[in-house]
């Protein structure tokens, strides 16, 4: 059940594609099968029918031939006057020269017809008077009176001069050709002259000349010669002569009207039964099949047939499937390149050249990200431009090096008159002047960025009556790492206008470096703030909403001018979405702010990530 859900829930177009078309082929084949096995069984049943019936139907000819030769015999004793003579001589003192004559000229009435028959037949004459004649020897092997003592001779009495008693198989009465045929199969006849009864005339034939006919026939096939009580007078199997018919009376199949074919099961195997009237008499022949034999070799055609459809359908799903394969291998390459372009990888093209709309379509998508890539590159350039023109608009707003010069005037004019102190201060203030007009480097070290803030500080203390304590914890590797100009302080410079409030206080800074970058953490124990002015802050921050009056207030009352919002767009602008900014605060204990640097490619390329 899984494997079918999750045919049903593939997501890509190109497997929807692949299944799709092989369900269109795979269901109605199915259906095909289905519906031609269904509707070839009556076929197949009709067939075999159709071929037992014509196995009967030759079999009729052949037995009927048979017995009609023998009936033949019959009509020609029974119809010959000087056989009828003969039976009328009953002169009670006839000598034993007059019986001799008609014994003999009975025989040459049975040569006769021995001659004329196509099987051998044994034929008997017995007149109303006792006496008997036939065309075996003597009466050493049976005495033809004997018949005159069985039960269906009587009915002999009430029969007409053309109707025939059909006594059917009885065990062969001549013992000298008993060893050849065990079975004799005999009819009987009443011999009339004017409605008066002259004689009888019974005829044997041999079991094993129908029994020779069956053998000719499929071995699987049990074929038989039964009379309408269903006793079995000629089988394929010779032990089975005498028996009774098992499926006697079953389902109707005696009815003198119905000769339609059966399906019987017997031991849980069903078989295919046909029957036919012979028209001579109510003997039926039988045919009785296993019924998967008997569709065997029809049903073994129907196979084959079959068996070239699924591979001829097979082969066609191979070549499809390959087809369908090339086809959408474009597709394939589009949606793995959009995947790409996905996750930031804008350099990647699909490449596909084809003619067709997937073609157009791909061209189209390269031309796309080309564009995007170029716009990419111009928007960055504008940002730089945009970025240092800022910064030289904030240079510009005094003329530094005016300010410079007369600082350092000054600076000497104190020292020489010996105040010490004020001559640091100044020269700090130098220091802090001299990194901000210089235009040159935009990349400094980390050591030249913590010498700036401890001039700023240093200038901060002299303006404020509460020192304010910096503390320079950095990794000693880390000190040569280059950072944008300014990138440190205006965060020092937030934490000692928010977050001491311009009050005493420490400012810690430390510094670490991994494999990826550089991160700094500025920290400072001022008042803190409290969790949802944290939260507002870092929404304000990160989403950019920041209004010009709040920003006024909050990011450009210290002395560079540069706030916290500025000094965090800066970095997104020179390292993207590698640089990062984390604000934690707690009200009382104070605020730490951590900013992470990544690696440069180049002093003035973009950033690894």
């Amino acid at each position: 059940m899984n494997g079918w859900s999750n045919l049903l829930t593939v997501k890509s177009f190109r497997q929807k594609l692949l299944v799709s078309s092989i369900l269109c082929l795979i269901v109605p084949m199915v259906i095909a099968v289905l519906i031609s096995n269904y509707a070839t069984k009556d076929v197949l049943k009709e067939q075999a029918i159709a071929n037992m019936e014509q196995s009967l139907h030759t079999l009729d000819i052949y037995i009927t031939n048979l017995i009609s030769s023998m009936v033949y015999t019959t009509n020609v004793i029974q119809f010959d006057n000087e056989v009828t003579t003969i039976l009328n001589d009953r002169i009670p003192d006839k000598s034993s020269a007059a019986q001799f004559f008609n014994i003999k000229r009975m025989n040459e009435k049975f040569a006769n017809v021995e001659t004329a028959a196509s099987n051998p037949v044994y034929l008997a004459v017995i007149d109303i008077a006792g006496t008997a004649y036939s065309n075996y020897s003597g009466f050493q092997d049976y005495d033809p009176l004997n018949f005159t003592r069985l039960e269906w001779f009587n009915q002999l009495e009430n029969m007409d001069s053309l109707e025939t008693y059909w006594v059917g198989t009885q065990a062969n009465y001549i013992a000298s050709s008993a060893g050849k045929s065990p079975y004799l199969i005999t009819i009987a006849r009443t011999i009339r002259n004017s409605s008066i009864t002259s004689g009888y005339i019974i005829a044997s034939m041999f079991e094993t000349d129908i029994h020779k006919i069956f053998q000719n026939y499929n071995s699987t096939q049990e074929i038989m010669l039964v009379n309408s009580k269903g006793v079995v007078l000629s089988h394929t199997n010779p032990s089975k002569i005498g028996t009774t018919f098992p499926f006697m009376n079953q389902n109707g199949i005696w009815e003198e009207e119905s000769e339609i074919p059966v399906i019987i099961k017997d031991q849980n195997k069903d078989y295919l039964l046909v029957r036919h009237k012979l028209s001579f008499s109510d003997w039926y022949l039988v045919s009785l099949a296993p019924y998967k034999e008997a569709i065997d070799k029809i049903s073994r055609v129907h196979q084959n047939v079959l068996l070239l459809t699924i591979t001829c359908f097979a082969l066609f799903l191979i070549i499809l499937l390959y087809l369908m394969n090339q086809w959408t291998k474009p597709i394939k390459l589009l949606g793995k390149v959009a995947a790409k372009v996905r996750s930031g990888n804008l350099s990647i093209r699909s490449n596909i050249t084809t003619k067709d709309e997937i073609g157009e379509f791909a061209h189209s998508f390269d031309y796309m990200l080309d564009r995007i890539q170029q716009m990419i590159g111009q928007i960055t350039l504008e940002q730089t431009g945009k970025r240092t023109a800022e910064l030289e608009m904030l240079q510009a707003q005094v003329n530094p090096h005016f300010l410079f010069n007369i600082i350092n005037s000054v600076r000497m004019k104190i020292w020489m008159k010996g105040d010490l102190e004020n001559a640091e201060l100044l020269s700090s203030l130098s220091a802090f002047l001299r990194m901000t007009i210089n235009r040159n480097n935009e990349y400094i070290s980390l050591h030249d960025e913590l010498e700036l803030i401890s001039n700023y500080v240093l200038l901060v203390n002299f303006r404020h009556k509460e020192p304010i304590v910096l503390e320079l914890n950095p990794a000693s590797e880390t000190l040569l790492e280059e950072v944008p100009r300014f990138s440190i302080q205006p965060f020092v410079e937030n934490a000692i206008i928010h977050g001491l409030k311009h009050k005493g206080g420490t400012v810690l800074i430390t510094s670490q470096k991994d494999a990826n970058g550089l991160a700094i953490t500025v920290e400072d124990n001022g008042e803190g703030m409290k969790q949802e002015v944290l939260d507002g802050l870092r929404k304000k921050l990160f989403a950019g909403t920041f209004d010009s009056a709040e920003e006024s207030s909050s990011c450009h009352t210290g002395i560079s001018g540069i706030g916290l919002k500025n000094a965090y767009e800066r970095l997104q602008l020179i390292y993207g979405y590698g640089s990062l900014l984390s604000i934690e605060s707690e009200e009382g204990v104070g605020t730490k702010v951590c900013v992470y640097i990544p690696k440069m490619r180049s002093k003035g390329g973009q950033s690894d990530v």
